[in-house]
């Protein structure tokens, strides 16, 4: 076998569609959320407010829900690596790197991840992009309507989605 074969099965076998196990991702999301978008991840960078708990996952799978984004490690069953609830997120940006890559910044109250995706992914990449915003104004906007609470991105409090000022630390929240 050539080198090339070599190295395009091995592309392949890294940038192949993720396979998930339908029950398994049922019984986790449960009725009310539904499955929105799927896509292969490069890496995962987890840094929350404790040094000690930093990670990075690898190849691991990002799905976009009415509700939340998770990451699952890139395996036949379903194992959760992170949970994002969409209400929790205070700021988001999607973006390029310096080697032409895919990159995802989300912050919430106590952490931030980085997510990272393949060039090859561009397409899914801007279809995620487009479908992110979508849902999360969908968020904001349930948020805002039903008089729940949300997190301040001062402090983290969680305060009343009516309020002006947050109770906690007394920095404006709404414009």
């Amino acid at each position: 076998m050539s080198e090339r074969g070599v190295l395009k099965k091995l592309s392949d076998f890294f940038l192949a569609p993720p396979r998930i196990d339908s029950d398994e991702l049922k019984e986790l999301l449960g009725e009310d959320d539904s499955v929105l978008l799927t896509v292969q991840t490069l890496s995962c960078t987890y840094k929350p407010r404790a040094w000690v708990d930093r990670n990075t996952f690898f190849r691991s799978i990002l799905i976009l829900t009415k509700k939340r984004i998770l990451l699952l490690k890139n395996s036949s069953k379903v194992n959760v690596l992170r949970d994002i609830e969409l209400d929790t997120i205070t700021h988001h940006k999607f973006g390029s790197t310096r080697s032409k890559g895919l990159k995802l910044e989300i912050k919430t109250v106590d952490a931030e991840d980085s997510i990272m995706f393949h060039q090859q992914y561009r397409k899914e990449f801007e279809e995620l992009s487009g479908k992110f915003e979508e849902v999360m104004a969908q968020a904001i906007e349930l948020s805002a309507g039903t008089g729940e609470t949300f997190f301040c991105m001062h402090c983290g409090a969680r305060i009343p989605a009516a309020s002006v000022f947050c109770s906690s630390c007394g920095k404006k929240v709404r414009v």
